[in-house]
């Protein structure tokens, strides 16, 4: 069996249903259908770069449109407190 992302089954183990795109990491975005490794990596670089995504729909800055309007339902945002944000020049 096959995780969306690619995976195993034994990976798929590891897919949160839905994947909270504030806190997951590469492998936990590539459970996301159409999201492989570039992908992945690409959205948590952003992430790191630009803070918080402060909703689904801004997902597509990273993936584009499209992209974003497909992964609507299989995504969330919980905000990230500000203990768990890392120290920042």
């Amino acid at each position: 069996m096959i995780c969306a992302g690619g995976g195993t089954l034994a990976a798929a183990k590891d897919c949160p249903a839905p994947v909270d795109i504030n806190h997951a990491d590469v492998a936990q975005l590539r459970c996301l259908h159409g999201i492989g490794e570039k992908r992945a990596a690409a959205i948590v670089a952003f992430r790191e770069a630009h803070g918080p995504f402060p909703g689904p729909a801004s997902l597509a800055a990273v993936v584009g449109p499209k992209m974003a309007q497909a992964l609507r339902e299989r995504v969330v945002v919980t905000p990230i407190s500000r203990g768990v944000l890392p120290n920042r020049p």
